[in-house]
């Protein structure tokens, strides 16, 4: 199989995260795109990542520190990999489009509407690739989820509520997660959930919202970051720092469908963590497993009871993964798996590097489009915007630049 040649963009965490993604996806056989090069502004980062791939992948990509010197000495990449941190990806989206690249581009596109668009323009003057990094949805257990809905088990949905509670006063993940101006953790994280709340019911359409800061002061806890894949910058990680981006946010949403949903993010709660999740609807209910865990999905049936594990497979006899799911995960048919949380991590995200090869190859769209990371982001910041502004707000206003207070400080800070 012949592999289109890329480079991943910002050495950092999340570069290393997608660095492993690269050997799952080498591992299995079917690979389709290879590591040449890595480019970071810090050239020791960029080293540390070149270090790596030797060991994970068999051989060193060249190190770069600007994206138009890579261009320069190695012009057979065809592709790049944005890992740098969120508020930069639509400048260096925007670069990569110019410097004629196929993009894979971290969620979020950007932190606001008109970075997102200047991305879409760039994309669209290229006529090249654009994937945004929405790799949850891939899950096995998240595709059985999308399945069972389809397929009406638990019939019209009602309701979708969904929340999580924990993180105390820690730095969670990173520092600049805290920043409202490069990448709250709100943002950052809920664009995740909002892809898997519309990739299951469809789209959103309102939101009413109240948003807090309650944690203004954060502190470095006795580890960083998820997994271990922070652990290298530990020590650079300040003792406290001041934070300005949202902590807790209660929305109501309104979907397309008709459905209701409720969504508590915080990440300020002290004392006992708290995660749930239950979509609702006219025949039962249907508790949504969480990604990369691999815990068995329950379906709950009028007349009929709970449906748990692979007995879920039942309803969706149809139902099958797709070939390199089946490869990394074992299976084409899953209604549960054991693999740690660390491999099912890198099998995700390798998805999405497979993904990008077969697009470029086959002029062929991808699952995430640049439209839907911008719609995901659309329904963050809608929720922002009502908390802002004291009532609802559609995702149609947010994405029409119709209002966007909570937006400014942000489109200031990048110049855009």
């Amino acid at each position: 199989m012949d592999r289109i040649p890329l480079a991943i963009v910002g050495a950092g965490g999340m570069g290393g995260r997608h660095l492993r993604a690269l050997g799952a996806l080498y591992e299995s056989g079917m690979a389709n795109v290879e590591l040449m090069a890595v480019c970071d502004l810090r050239e020791d980062n960029a080293k540390h990542l070149a270090d790596s791939a030797q060991q994970v992948l068999g051989s060193r990509p060249q190190v770069f520190t600007s994206m138009e010197q890579m261009k320069t000495q190695c012009p057979d990449i065809q592709a790049v990999d944005i890992t740098t941190d969120s508020g930069s990806h639509h400048l260096v989206a925007e670069m990569a489009f110019d410097l004629g690249y196929h993009v894979l581009c971290e969620k979020p596109l950007s932190l606001t509407i008109r970075g997102c668009n200047r991305v879409i323009d760039a994309w669209k003057r290229s006529g090249k690739v654009l994937s945004v990094g929405e790799q949850e949805r891939r899950d096995p257990i998240c595709r059985l989820n999308k399945a069972v809905l389809d397929a009406g088990a638990i019939g019209a949905p009602y309701a979708f509520l969904l929340g999580s509670a924990s993180g105390g006063s820690d730095i969670v993940i990173w520092p600049w997660r805290h920043y409202k101006n490069i990448g709250g953790i709100f943002v950052d994280a809920g664009v995740h959930v909002v892809d898997q709340m519309m990739y299951y019911l469809g789209e959103i359409e309102e939101v009413f919202a109240v948003a807090k800061v309650w944690e203004s002061k954060r502190y470095r806890g006795e580890r960083i970051g998820v997994g271990d894949f922070y652990e290298h910058w530990y020590d650079e990680v300040p003792d406290e720092i001041d934070a300005d981006a949202e902590d807790m946010v209660v929305s109501t949403l309104k979907f397309a469908n008709g459905a209701i949903g409720q969504w508590t993010s915080f990440y300020a709660a002290h004392g006992e963590p708290l995660r749930y999740g239950m979509i609702y609807g006219s025949k039962g209910s249907m508790q949504p497993a969480k990604q990369r865990r691999g815990e068995p999905l329950t379906v709950t049936i009028d007349g009929v009871g709970a449906v748990t594990g692979d007995e879920v497979l039942t309803l969706v006899p149809d139902f099958h993964l797709d070939e390199l799911s089946a490869r990394l995960f074992g299976a084409d048919r899953l209604g549960s798996y054991t693999t740690p949380f660390e491999d099912a991590d890198r099998f995700l995200v390798a998805l999405e590097y497979y993904e990008l090869g077969q697009c470029i190859a086959g002029g062929t769209e991808p699952e995430v489009n640049a439209y839907v990371g911008r719609k995901d982001l659309a329904v963050c910041n809608a929720a922002l915007e009502s908390s802002v502004l004291g009532r609802p707000v559609t995702v149609a206003e947010i994405e029409n630049e119709e209002t966007a207070e909570y937006e400014a400080s942000i489109n200031t800070h990048w110049k855009i």
